[in-house]
Parts: structure tokens; C-alpha cells; sequence
């Protein structure tokens, strides 16, 4: 029996009451209620661990000590987020909503110089979408006399701002924008030249168009990816977990291809958002302040290439990290009118998230290496209880993740998190030097994606650092830097680290492999 709100349905109970229950809730509570108690642990342990550190820290104040307590209390908030913003999912029917009447649907397909055979793949699959009325638009920022040919041949409208004499102001932002000008459909489905997108795709998400006060629907991001998938690239706990959440506090993140915009809302907001590298965060973070709403189909309704060297990787995870990052040093949630609290929240654990990587890992790597070559550590004489203390933290933190990322692997995660603490670094350094009025540079992702060359250098700081955590208990030891005791305990951290980084290292290493269907150059024809 459905009720009133389409997105909600009953449930009776054993005394036949009929509370109101959204889709799926009643089968994820087990996993649910799990995550909640193990959160609430997690809280508790690391709070007496912190206040236990705190006292530890006061005694000494060294630059040190403060160093290694600020990450502890940077890396706890985190968890403070994730304890209170993930716990909650929101899942909705495969089918989607039913469409009562079909809303005029404009395809803007955005290119900007990725291989030919890749962008014709794309449009094929566009071209048997199975959706009515529905107007195709090829915008390309190439100017490419062969992609007009093919887009004209396929029946699509074809946009040029270069052949058009226009500057390509503002990359994907402004070429989207351009075509707003030239396009009239309710609603707006924006793919990446290399996002093969399935015949359903309108048919499943459109009916959410039903409620007015949506103003885009984002699909699962899904792509072709080697054996193992070295890179994280399928990211299963951003794109099944955090988003599902965000769902359910109004905070979906637009990932910028497999999304469908309502045109009155980005009328609102004068088109998308050009502030930022690229619009898709932006732009979702711009409507949601506004009151709209976003909602998050967790299905697999396009799939697209990722990076599969480490050049790629790093170029495409510096970029995301830089646009989130400007975001928090400029425009931040704390402050950003329209917000309610539970959204701030949310979009503040994205950021904090970066935070850590980029700036707690290293110094978790580093204050062990120290301790080897001063032969000082602020816990000495205190080891058993730091160990006690710590060691039931973590052990309360992998329950947490347990439940709260059941079956997403996040080990795997929080290795690749560690092992791109120099990117990470790097783009947050980045986002304090371009303020307001000063827009980094833009490289599209996919511009070699079939590109197989890697040098040593992408792995020089994680190499340094394993190295050392490798060499330095030995020289400490051969040279009488520190006592036999802080040795050993540091040697505990060393290999934690040395895991940490493996998995970047090796993924960095090795040339990916493919299975047949997943191998991007059969589907692409490359």
C-alpha cells in the first residue's frame, strides 16, 4: 500500500500499525542499528583516548607531541562525521518513479578533444536511448569538422563554441552553459564523451521530475576497470554509502555525467555554476542552498573510462580534491546561507575527509621517523597504556567501518587515501593560492586513456617514506640514536605505515590487466 509521498511506502507491524517506512528501510536496519552501537563505541574509545593524550601532551608541549594531538583530534572528527552522517541510508525502486507525463529531455553529450572512437561509442548507445521527446546535443569544445560529421550523421544537434568564433571560456561549465542558450527541453541529461549511457536511462530517472522541488537526479557512477581494480576506482563507499546518505539528508553531490537537471532550477541560478574547475559539486552545492532538492538513484545506468596509470589517478583526484577544497577555504559550509544543519554536516565530511589525507596521514608517517633519529618519544614509559588505548580505538574504528560500509571494502579505501597523501597535500596547499576571481587551470581526464607509460617519480614520496621506515629502526639501532624499547614500539608503526602505502605503490607499479568485458578498448573500439 503506497502512501501519499510516492517515495515512501507502509509497512504493518505485528499489531498492525502502519508507520510510514521508505523503501528498503526496514531490511537495512539490522546493519543499521549495528553501525549506530559501533559508532557510539568508536566515539567512546577515542574519546577516552584523547582526553588520556591530551593530559599526556601537557605535560611536555612540545612541537611534537601538539603535532601528533592535532591529527588525533583532526582524524577523530572525521569519524564524528562519518558516526553521525552515515549511518542512514536512503534506497529507492529500480524502476524509479512512474512517469505521469514526459518532460521535453535535452542530451548535452560535452567533448573537448577525447578520442574519436571513444566520443562515437557514446553517441551510438545515445542514439538508442528509448525516450520520448528527446532532443540530442554534441557539444564540442574541440571544433572538430569529424565530430560535426559524425554528430549530424547520428541526427544530434551539433554546438561548436570554436566553431562558432567563441572563446571556450570556462571549460565544461561555460560549454554547457553555451548550449542552455541553444536548448529548450524541461530537462537536462549531461554525459561525458566517454559515458555509454543505457537505453533506460530517462525512463528510470525522469519520473523523480514528478516531485517540484527536484532539481537533478544523479546515477551511480560505474566504469570499465582492470582486474582488482588497483585504484579504487569504482569507490564503492562514495557512490553506495555516502551518496545513499546524502540522499537521506538532502546533500547529493552531482558527479557531472549521468546526472538530469531541471532547467528552471539552473535558470535560477543563471546556468551552471562557472566558479570552480568544473560544475558538477558546485553546482548541486549552489541549488541545495537554494532549497532545491537532489535526489541519488543508486543504480548503474551509464558507465564510463577512469584513470589506469597513476598519472591519471593523480591528475583526476587532485582536481576533484582542489575543487572541494576552494569550496571549504572560501565558501563554506559553516557559513553558506540556505544550508540546514544536517547538510552542512554532510558536505563538511567530504571535506574533511580530504584533511586528513592530506595532512594527518603524513604526520602519522612522520613523528615515528623522528622518534628514531631522537631517540625521544612523548609515550615512553607510558607504551602498554598507549597501546591499550589506541589498539581498542582501532579495533572499535574497523566495527565502525564494519557496519557502517558493509561489504565495500573499506581497507582498501583508506589504503588509497593514504597512499595519495601527496596529491591530497598538494591540492589542498593549491586551494588556499586560488581565492575567489582566481580559477586554476582545467585538463580533461580521459584525453589518453588507453595511455600505458608511468615514471618513478609519481611514487617518489611513498617510496621515500617506505624506505625509511624500512632502514631507519636498523640505523637507529646501529648507531645508538634511541633505546632498544622505543625501537620496537616505533617498529609497530613503521610496518602499519608500509601497509598503509602498499597498495598505491603496487597499483602504481604494475600494468593493469583486463577482463574481456571490462576492457575498455574492446567497448571503445580502440
Amino acid at each position: 500500500m503506497m502512501s501519499e509521498n510516492p517515495l515512501l511506502f507502509l509497512w504493518a507491524d505485528r499489531r498492525g500499525r502502519l508507520p510510514y517506512r521508505r523503501y528498503l528501510d526496514l531490511e537495512d536496519r539490522p546493519r543499521r542499528l549495528a553501525a549506530q552501537n559501533f559508532s557510539l563505541l568508536t566515539l567512546l574509545c577515542g574519546g577516552i583516548y584523547l582526553v588520556w593524550l591530551g593530559k599526556l601532551v601537557c605535560h611536555t608541549c612540545g612541537w611534537q607531541e601538539i603535532l601528533f594531538l592535532a591529527a588525533e583530534i583532526l582524524a577523530f572528527t572525521l569519524l564524528l562525521f562519518l558516526a553521525f552522517d552515515i549511518w542512514r541510508l536512503r534506497f529507492h525502486r529500480a524502476e524509479g518513479l512512474a512517469i505521469e507525463n514526459p518532460y521535453p529531455v535535452d542530451i548535452f553529450v560535452t567533448y573537448c578533444g577525447e578520442p574519436y572512437e571513444v566520443l562515437k561509442t557514446t553517441l551510438k548507445s545515445v542514439s538508442r536511448i528509448d525516450y520520448q521527446p528527446v532532443q540530442v546535443y554534441v557539444l564540442d569544445d574541440h571544433g572538430s569538422p569529424r565530430v560535426e560529421a559524425l554528430a549530424r550523421s547520428l541526427g544530434f544537434q551539433y554546438l561548436s563554441r570554436p566553431a562558432a568564433g567563441l572563446p571556450r571560456h570556462d571549460n565544461k561549465s561555460g560549454n554547457l552553459n553555451f548550449a542552455l542558450k541553444h536548448s529548450k527541453g524541461d530537462l537536462i541529461l549531461v554525459l561525458d564523451a566517454d559515458q555509454v549511457p543505457e537505453p533506460d536511462i530517462l525512463s528510470r530517472m525522469a519520473g523523480f521530475f514528478r516531485l517540484p522541488k527536484v532539481a537533478y537526479v544523479q546515477s551511480k557512477q560505474a566504469f570499465y576497470l582492470p582486474n582488482g581494480d588497483p585504484f579504487y576506482n569504482r569507490d564503492e563507499i562514495f557512490y553506495e554509502v555516502v551518496q545513499s546518505s546524502n540522499d537521506h539528508a538532502n546533500a547529493v553531490i552531482s558527479c557531472g555525467s549521468g546526472v538530469v537537471y531541471r532547467r528552471r532550477a539552473l535558470e535560477e541560478l543563471g546556468g551552471f555554476v562557472t566558479w570552480n574547475i568544473v560544475e558538477d559539486f558546485t553546482t548541486s552545492y549552489e541549488l541545495l542552498s537554494r532549497g532545491w532538492k537532489g535526489i541519488y538513484f543508486p543504480y548503474v545506468l551509464s558507465r564510463g573510462l577512469a584513470p589506469n596509470t597513476l598519472a591519471g589517478v593523480y591528475r583526476q583526484r587532485f582536481q576533484w580534491c582542489l575543487d572541494t577544497m576552494r569550496l571549504f577555504f572560501w565558501d563554506n559550509p559553516l557559513k553558506k546561507k540556505g544550508l540546514n544543519l544536517t547538510q552542512k554536516v554532510h558536505l563538511l565530511m567530504i571535506m574533511v575527509c580530504y584533511l586528513v589525507s592530506g595532512l594527518v596521514f603524513p604526520a602519522f608517517y612522520t613523528i615515528p621517523l623522528l622518534s628514531y633519529w631522537q631517540g625521544y618519544s612523548f609515550v615512553q614509559g607510558q607504551e602498554l597504556d598507549y597501546l591499550a588505548l589506541r589498539g581498542a580505538y582501532l579495533l572499535a574504528t574497523i566495527l565502525m567501518f564494519r557496519y557502517l560500509f558493509w561489504g565495500k571494502k573499506p581497507a582498501k579505501q583508506f589504503k588509497v587515501l593514504c597512499g595519495l597523501f601527496p596529491v591530497f597535500a598538494g591540492a589542498i596547499a593549491a586551494a588556499l593560492l586560488y581565492p575567489p576571481g582566481r580559477k586554476p587551470a582545467y585538463r580533461i581526464n580521459n584525453g589518453s586513456p588507453f595511455a600505458r607509460s608511468w615514471h618513478w617519480w609519481h611514487l617518489a614520496p611513498q617510496l621515500s617514506l617506505v624506505l625509511l621506515h624500512l632502514i631507519m629502526p636498523f640505523l637507529s639501532l646501529h648507531f645508538g640514536w634511541a633505546p632498544l624499547k622505543i625501537v620496537l614500539f616505533n617498529s609497530l608503526i613503521s610496518a602499519f605505515v608500509i601497509w598503509a602505502l602498499a597498495d598505491v605503490m603496487l597499483a602504481g607499479l604494475k600494468k593493469p590487466r583486463w577482463t574481456p568485458s571490462m576492457d575498455p578498448r574492446q567497448v571503445y573500439g580502440s
